[in-house]
């Protein structure tokens, strides 16, 4: 049995991303916790794949195989790299969220639809976290750690096997990012879909499953 921990995508309800990937990883122990340990499989969805990026890199979290999905390079353009969104857009969408946070979510969630052929699921599975002003606070200071994070400042030297999985029409996180962490990682495997958005493991889960099949 394998040990899998999945890392979600910012604002989403807990189990979003494991309820996904209990289709693929059928007979093993996958969960949400987050803590010191070592995993078979980590997987990481847009926020989520910073967050395990991050974490490997500083050792805190350790695994065999990666499995990122939309995957965030750089979330915010910066002076030096002018990757990701402009800071005025930035601005503008945190702006959004702190005057009419359910409006800002739904918005979320329609742009992760956007370009895909089966928007529908994607409108259908993803499950927004119900919003308080614990809840509200903890994703502004989300948001304004992604503007601040780049993976052009990671070591990726000792990575685990990496494998990617993008959508070509992804309307959060251009696909073209994708192609910066082939350039980083050593053992790294790309899937782009045609057709797909910013949430790949609802809309294309059988292209997923078709592209671990060599590694589960």
């Amino acid at each position: 049995m394998k040990k899998i921990l999945c890392l979600n995508g910012w604002g989403q309800e807990p189990k979003t991303l494991e309820n996904a990937f209990k289709e693929v990883f059928k007979d093993d122990d996958i969960s949400t916790i987050d803590y010191l340990d070592t995993y078979d499989v980590v997987i990481g969805w847009s926020y989520g794949s910073q967050l395990a990026i991050k974490k490997i890199e500083t050792g805190f979290l350790r695994t065999k195989l990666l499995i990122l999905i939309a995957p965030i390079f750089q979330f915010v353009e910066n002076e030096i790299n002018k990757i990701g969104m402009p800071v005025e857009a930035f601005y503008a969408f945190l702006s959004g969220f702190n005057k009419h946070p359910e409006a800002t979510m739904q918005h979320l969630v329609a742009m992760s639809a956007s370009g895909d052929e089966n928007s529908n699921l994607v409108f259908d599975k993803m499950k927004t976290q119900d919003l308080n002003v614990l809840s509200k606070y903890a994703l502004e200071q989300q948001l304004l750690v992604l503007k601040e994070f780049s993976c052009f400042d990671v070591n990726f030297k000792k990575f685990p096997k990496t494998i990617c999985f993008s959508g070509a029409n992804d309307a959060v996180v251009a696909s073209s990012q994708t192609k910066l962490f082939a350039e980083k990682i050593k053992d790294f495997e790309l899937h782009i879909f045609e057709n797909c958005g910013h949430a790949p493991h609802f809309s294309h889960l059988e292209e997923i499953k078709e592209g671990l099949k060599n590694v589960i």
